[in-house]
């Protein structure tokens, strides 16, 4: 009597559902709120807030050094809360920060608040497009793709743009490893750059023009805010609202290169299946961050309600900023490749030059 061959391995073994998914999220994430919520604790502590540590940078430090002091296989069950931290608490955090601000302080950065991030934008997509192709030897392509992390909004920035330029895995990797690296190094560098120049070199420079400068040059969300919170409150308010107005310009800036005419991968982007990637590339909680703003600003939220709203958006960008520093490892980084590295440290220089001198003139 003959019997039913016996399933391979590999197709008796399911990919998990979900439910188990989400399980395993939640429960490897616990482990990561825990300490966000030290890092939380210790902020608020005098010494530490003495200082102008926020909980964010606690958070990204306690990680980083944990990802380059601990073997990758000790961290590895923890990618799924990672993962989950990186992508979802960090939007959430970002939308929700929006209880903060009101329109009224997109009006108190006046035009030159707007005008800034846009040229700074543009100016460094420019710049890197033809110093990564003309100079340092990269294809187009690789060079619009560190430059567009540089220029809107790091990572996020560099993995939409592959979906239109049409690049590798590998090249992808490579630009975000990229703006990791100096999106990183500026947050630490941008609040000691703002007590040398206040502190010691006593020029007038206010919190708030620190912080459209913060927002309109340095690359990540997350970096922005907390760069700002080192500095000040009132930094970190200004240099969201006009990181939010480079974030926002992704969507059109996608829009315009999958559109563009005479380029290689103009043809393929333009069926139904390539919009449609369009549009889940579009940076939806920024536009929830605009709706927040607007709903704080109708005065729709209960007074009682924001100091424990506060204290969860605190905990949820303590929590994404603790999953990056875990997958930030400087051997990885250094390991990129020297054209894309040398790339974005140009644009991380003209991002810090050309948006002072600019900032100088219209803020």
């Amino acid at each position: 009597m003959s019997t039913a061959p016996a399933p391979s391995t590999a197709s008796s073994i399911a990919p998990p559902s979900g439910l188990t998914l989400w399980r395993q999220r939640i429960l490897t994430l616990i482990p990561l709120a825990a300490i966000a919520w030290l890092a939380q604790s210790l902020a608020n502590h005098p010494t530490i807030s003495g200082y102008g540590l926020s909980a964010l940078t606690l958070a990204i430090g306690a990680g980083m050094v944990a990802a380059n002091t601990m073997p990758k296989e000790w961290l590895m069950p923890l990618a799924p809360g990672m993962q989950f931290a990186r992508h979802y608490l960090l939007r959430w955090g970002v939308a929700l920060y929006g209880l903060r601000l009101t329109f009224g302080a997109i009006a108190a950065l006046g035009v030159g608040g707007v005008v800034l991030p846009l040229a700074m934008l543009v100016g460094t997509l420019i710049v890197g497009t033809w110093l990564g192709s003309s100079v340092l030897g990269l294809s187009r392509r690789e060079a619009i793709l560190v430059s567009a992390g540089s220029a809107v909004c790091g990572a996020a920035a560099a993995i939409a743009v592959s979906s239109v330029v049409r690049t590798n895995d590998r090249q992808t990797a490579v630009a975000v490893a990229t703006v990791v690296l100096f999106g990183t190094a500026g947050m630490f560098l941008y609040p000691w750059m703002y007590e040398l120049l206040t502190q010691h070199w006593h020029l007038a420079i206010s919190e708030k023009s620190f912080g459209i400068f913060t927002g309109a040059t340095l690359h990540e969300v997350a970096q922005v805010i907390a760069a700002g919170k080192m500095v000040s409150d009132a930094t970190a308010d200004a240099a969201v609202v006009t990181k939010m107005v480079r974030v926002l310009a992704l969507a059109p800036l996608l829009l315009v290169m999958a559109l563009w005419p005479k380029t290689s991968w103009s043809q393929e982007s333009s069926d139904s299946r390539n919009l449609r990637g369009l549009l889940k590339s579009v940076p939806w909680f920024a536009i929830a961050f605009v709706a927040v703003m607007g709903v704080n600003s109708a005065e729709l939220v209960p007074s009682a309600w924001k100091p424990g709203l506060t204290a969860l958006d605190n905990w949820m960008l303590a929590c994404a900023m603790l999953a990056i520093g875990l997958q930030t490892r400087i051997g990885d980084l250094l390991r990129a490749g020297r054209a894309p590295l040398v790339l974005a440290g140009l644009l991380f220089v003209f991002l810090m030059v050309a948006g002072a001198a600019l900032g100088m003139l219209l803020v």
